[in-house]
């Protein structure tokens, strides 16, 4: 492969993992690595995808019309019946469901297929939709209470950013607590995989609000 027609799957590659870096893990790690590094059969996979196209859309949302209107089982042998007929892959069907369900078109009959019996599509019941990686990048934080001297861990959060000395944080249930304190925390990971790393985890220090103090603030 020459450098300029090594350069697409290198721009690619660029592309994804700052999509990697706003919405975590929905694209994969090994799929970036094997474009910014030429690899053949990564490059193979990427060359066969061709999208999708009218005549599968018009069958899958065909199917979908069925389902609301009774004319179709369901089931996930009927579905998985129907789409072997039609010729149509799994993965392509699922990705139809997903567009039309950002689109509000279908909603009813998606939601039976993905709750029936044996349903194949059953994981897009908790998908993520693009919305959820437009927040950027989240960082992991751990908040923790101080209050009286004490040091409970309250909640493991993500947040755009870390919240700084004076900020209020208001939990789920329970009065508003202030930031005393941040302090970064070296944490392992990965040793069950082999692949030991080390990151700093901020520790969010919070303190209660008393009631005076919470009437000024």
């Amino acid at each position: 492969m020459d450098e300029k027609s090594n350069l697409h799957p290198k721009m690619l590659a660029e592309i994804l993992r700052l999509q990697r870096w706003a919405g975590g893990d929905s694209v994969s790690a090994d799929r970036i690595f094997g474009l910014l590094h030429g690899f053949e059969s990564t490059l193979e996979q990427e060359s066969e995808s061709d999208g999708i196209s009218k005549s599968t859309q018009r069958k899958i949302e065909d199917l979908l019309e069925d389902v609301e209107h009774g004319k179709q089982s369901s089931d996930g042998m009927s579905i998985k019946d129907r789409l072997h007929r039609d010729g149509v892959d799994e993965s392509d069907a699922s990705r139809v469901m997903e567009l039309c369900r950002l689109q509000s078109r279908f909603t009813e009959g998606i939601e039976q297929i993905v709750q029936s019996q044996g349903s194949v599509f059953r994981y897009l019941h908790d998908s993520r939709v693009p919305e959820h990686d437009w927040f950027g990048a989240l960082h992991y934080m751990e908040l923790v209470d101080v209050t009286h001297g004490g040091r409970n861990k309250m909640y493991a959060v993500f947040a755009p950013t870390v919240p700084r000395i004076g900020e209020v944080v208001t939990p789920q249930s329970g009065s508003r607590m202030k930031v005393v304190e941040v302090e970064h925390v070296v944490i392992a990971q990965g040793a069950q995989e082999g692949v030991l790393q080390h990151y700093l985890a901020p520790h969010v220090l919070l303190e209660a609000v008393e009631e005076q103090e919470d009437e000024d603030l």
